[in-house]
């Protein structure tokens, strides 16, 4: 699809984005409005469905979002593409105008987020794995403490396995920080051939852009035995969250990661979240890092809040300075790529779910 008209542009803006990374759109030459709604967005955060009028929604080409669609195909006649604020869509799956246009080309903010999120996988990582969650408690104390006092050994990560469950732009990310550290890297991927090239327009010269970093691939659903039962000593789970993969982590793999650290930056769905708790207070799996739960947010007095050899953080390992100048990125190469009928990138695909 090739667009050709001048651009209105739409920004539904969630709360603590600087509304200046949006002030590039007016530089491009064919975009004749830019209307930015400020303050909106995810965790509870005013829908701005409402502040929207009918005349905003029929003129605009071109919405950036984090959920918000319009009411119907009807109301936005001209709208061709959806930038997402997200690296994934499945926010959208059940929302009426998405499932109704097949003629809109909807976009992931995928490759956004690596950097920040493949800093918080090594952050959680080596804090499990160098117990330096205590250093702040002794502080506190103004106490020299003792590493007796550590509830497992310290254990480097040079020479370890890192597996890596969905090979997008945080798991490329992953890995080349933990290559950095002297990991061995396997991955998974449900896309084939799985060693594909991926540049990234966010962040440029970041990731893995020939796939050459994993020493060993593993694909499809055939794949998954052997990549769980390889040997992996820590578990990066990324892949995207649809029926294929609602709780790829359950009991039966668990068993498959005797001894493994799990972290997931991905949706909490993918993880039988009833199987981790009990896999991590047996002590058959290592620990888990969690950004992400099921259900989410995590609601006061569940069981996952008091495991201790869990860490929970309320999905917020992508934030990070200069989010939204990334996503602008994504959305002014996708708008020139259409108006030149070229591909876009992060292009989400419908039947896939992602």
């Amino acid at each position: 699809m090739t667009i050709t008209s001048e651009e209105h542009i739409l920004v539904i803006n969630p709360g603590g984005f600087s509304a200046k990374a949006y002030e590039a759109f007016r530089e491009l030459p064919f975009v004749a409005s830019l209307t930015i709604l400020p303050g909106v967005g995810y965790g509870g955060r005013s829908d701005p469905a409402e502040e929207i009028t009918a005349e905003e929604w029929a003129r605009t080409t071109v919405l950036v979002t984090g959920k918000t669609l319009p009411p119907s195909p009807e109301a936005a006649p001209n709208l061709k593409y959806v930038q997402l604020f997200s690296a994934g869509s499945n926010q959208l799956h059940n929302l009426p105008f998405y499932r109704a246009t097949d003629n809109v080309t909807y976009a992931t903010a995928s490759g956004t987020h690596g950097p920040a999120i493949s800093e918080w996988v090594i952050l959680m990582m080596l804090t499990f794995f160098h117990n330096s969650h205590l250093y702040p408690k002794w502080q506190a104390e103004a106490r020299w403490g003792d590493d007796s006092e550590f509830p497992r050994p310290v254990i480097d990560q040079f020479g370890r396995t890192l597996g890596v469950l969905g090979y997008g732009a945080i798991g490329r990310q992953t890995a080349r920080v933990a290559k950095a550290l002297g990991m061995k890297v396997i991955a998974h991927s449900f896309s084939s051939p799985p060693k594909k090239e991926r540049v990234e327009v966010a962040v440029p010269n970041s990731g893995d852009p020939d796939g050459s970093i994993p020493e060993k691939w593993y694909t499809g659903v055939e794949g998954l035995d052997d990549f769980f039962c390889s040997g992996i000593d820590v578990l990066v789970v990324s892949a995207p969250f649809t029926p294929e993969t609602a709780k790829i982590i359950n009991r039966k793999t668990l068993a498959k990661l005797k001894g493994a650290y799990i972290i997931n930056i991905a949706r909490g769905g993918l993880i039988d979240t009833d199987d981790l708790i009990e896999a991590a207070e047996s002590g058959l799996i290592a620990g888990a890092a969690l950004d992400v739960t099921d259900p989410e947010p995590l609601p006061d007095g569940h069981k996952l809040w008091s495991v201790n050899n869990i860490s929970i953080s309320p999905h917020i390992s992508g934030h990070c300075v200069g989010y939204e100048n990334r996503v602008t990125n994504i959305a002014i190469h996708n708008i020139k790529q259409l108006r030149a009928g070229k591909p876009v990138t992060n292009l989400v695909d419908k039947a896939k779910g992602y």
